[in-house]
């Protein structure tokens, strides 16, 4: 014989080992609602990567067509001051980021990025890489930060 306490009715009051589902617990996070902590440092963290990725592309518009200019026609005034002013106007967006309108100027940018392909058409290779990098980084954000989908990303 074993000492079991004798099967009967469960005691009135909550158990403190099980929580009621009804009532949610005040130390639980509900995960319907991200953490605001939690989704202010992902934006900042995001929002960062951006600019270091605008920074990243700002050199590569200077660097990448001095280094074809070697072997090729070269640059000519216009294409210098053109790529110099882009990679001016990049860095400086990197700094402009932590804006509300930040990540649209930066997507912005992008297509002018990308209009640099006309100029040097090398480029194009390199562009595609920044652009995915981009978007892979505007897709994490929303994820953790919880910001619109679809284009309206692009201006979160």
């Amino acid at each position: 014989m074993t000492d079991q306490p004798a099967p009967g009715p469960e005691p009135a009051g909550p158990d403190p080992e099980r929580p009621d589902p009804e009532r949610p617990d005040p130390e639980r996070p509900d995960p319907q609602r991200p953490d605001p902590e939690r989704a202010k440092r992902a934006d900042r963290a995001t929002r960062g990567a951006l600019a270091a990725l605008l920074c990243l592309e700002a050199f590569v518009v200077l660097l990448v067509p001095r280094a074809i200019a070697q072997t090729s026609t070269g640059l000519d005034a216009t294409k210098t001051a053109l790529l110099v002013g882009l990679a001016v106007v990049l860095v400086a967006c990197g700094f402009l980021l932590r804006r509300r309108w930040g990540v649209a100027a930066g997507s912005a940018l992008q297509l002018l990025v990308v209009a640099t392909a006309a100029l040097i058409p090398v480029l194009i290779v390199v562009i595609a890489f920044f652009l995915l990098i981009w978007w892979y980084v505007l897709r994490t954000r929303h994820q953790l930060v919880g910001t619109p989908a679809g284009w309206r990303m692009l201006v979160s």
